[in-house]
């Protein structure tokens, strides 16, 4: 996504104003959390074939839900803050997001900045597109608007595969997942042009990817990976 450090990097070309997207060369924003009373959800593998086959669908998320994660060695949450009217206001990591129901990003704030300036886009940037199935492929199509002090406008482009099933092992345990590529284009004025690869592994079990991999062009990448899964009280 568009980053405050990819705009700083245009001011300087010839005739480009900006000053501007799931990182700081590794580092992701935000303080560290504690995790005393956050409990993982125990992995259980669904050990069928027709399982694997499957669609999973848009999971249910409320506020109140909490992941935990590790990036470069320090546990942060990940945790629906709010939702109103369709929306979801998210905090990745301390990084204060707007997605839609499923986690898709509306309002992104650069992964690494916490207090970066926001880029809001005409609809969502397709990361998880339910339902889920290996082999399945989108093309999403969007502008995007920089709001900053240096107002710029855009287009983008997601182009997204759905991989397959394959256990993967993060702190919280082995899960059962479906790995699943993202990457994104980004167009603007002056020769503007951006790129991100978001690779990660999705787990029915917690709602949510276990493991994120996250590279952008000019802001580096993030990785973060789940130590525990808490949800609200909404979901009982």
């Amino acid at each position: 996504m568009l980053g405050q450090t990819t705009l700083v990097r245009l001011a300087a070309a010839p005739l480009i104003f900006l000053a501007m997207t799931f990182g700081g060369c590794g580092a992701a924003a935000g303080p560290s959390s504690t995790t005393t009373e956050s409990a993982a959800v125990v992995p259980a593998r669904t050990a069928s074939i027709d399982s694997d086959r499957a669609a999973i669908g848009k999971p249910s998320l409320h506020t109140g839900d909490v992941w935990v994660d590790r990036i470069n060695g320090s546990d942060r949450e990940f945790r629906i803050e709010d939702t109103h009217d369709g929306v979801m206001d998210v905090s990745f990591w301390g990084t204060e997001m707007t997605t839609d129901d499923a986690l898709n990003i509306l309002v992104f704030r650069a992964l690494n900045q916490s207090s970066s300036e926001p880029t809001k886009s005409a609809k969502p940037g397709l990361w998880f597109a339910f339902p889920l199935y290996p082999g399945k492929t989108w093309i999403n199509k969007y502008d995007w608007e920089y709001l900053g002090a240096a107002p710029a406008k855009g287009k983008a482009e997601d182009h997204g595969t759905v991989l397959g099933w394959e256990d993967v092992a993060v702190p919280a345990g082995t899960y059962h997942a479906l790995k699943v590529v993202v990457s994104s284009r980004y167009f603007g004025a002056g020769g503007f042009n951006d790129e991100t690869v978001l690779t990660f592994w999705y787990a029915p079990q917690v709602n949510r990817f276990v493991k994120f991999d996250y590279a952008d062009t000019y802001d580096g990448v993030v990785l973060a990976e789940l130590v525990s899964y808490k949800p609200s009280t909404q979901a009982n």
